[in-house]
C-alpha cells in the first residue's frame, strides 16, 4: 500500500512551493532548502498533471533535470530516484543534451518512448505521499521549522 501524505506535510510543501513559484517570478535566488523543495515538487506536480516526464522535461531546465534523481536520493527516496532515472534515460537515449537549445529540439518522442515515460510517471505516482512527507520531514531538519 503506498504511503500517505498528512495534510500538514501537505500543506507545508505547497507553502513553500507556492512563495518559491513567487520568488522566483520577481528575480530573488531561493534559499538552498526552498531550492531542493521547489525542485522535486514541481517534478512531482509536472510528473503528476497527466502528461508523465514529458512536460517535466519540456519545462524543467537542464540543470533540474540533471539533479533531479540526487535531490530525490537526499531526501532518502531511492525508488523516484530510480524511476526517475530511467525517464531520463528513456527520453534522452543518448545522454541529456548539452544545452537548453539542444533539448529543445530532443523533446518529441516516438510512440514508443512516450509509452514508457507513461507507465513510468504512473509508477512514480505511486510515491506522491512519501514525497511529499519527506520533502516536508526534510524541510523541517534543514530549517529547524
Amino acid at each position: 500500500m503506498a504511503e500517505m501524505s498528512t495534510a500538514e506535510n501537505e500543506a507545508l510543501v505547497s507553502a513553500v512551493y507556492t512563495r518559491a513559484l513567487q520568488d522566483r517570478a520577481e528575480g530573488r535566488d531561493l534559499l538552498a532548502p526552498e531550492q531542493l523543495l521547489y525542485e522535486v515538487e514541481m517534478l512531482s506536480q509536472e510528473v503528476n498533471s497527466g502528461a508523465s516526464f514529458e512536460q517535466y522535461f519540456r519545462w524543467a531546465s537542464l540543470d533540474e533535470i540533471r539533479q533531479a534523481p540526487a535531490r530525490l536520493e537526499e531526501l532518502g527516496l531511492p525508488a523516484p530516484a530510480r524511476i526517475t532515472r530511467a525517464a531520463i534515460q528513456t527520453g534522452f537515449p543518448s545522454g541529456l543534451p548539452a544545452s537548453e537549445a539542444e533539448m529543445d529540439e530532443l523533446t518529441e518522442w516516438i510512440p514508443e518512448q512516450e509509452a514508457r515515460l507513461a507507465l513510468l510517471a504512473d509508477e512514480f505516482a505511486e510515491h506522491n505521499g512519501a514525497i511529499t512527507n519527506a520533502l516536508a520531514a526534510w524541510y523541517r531538519r534543514a530549517t529547524g521549522a
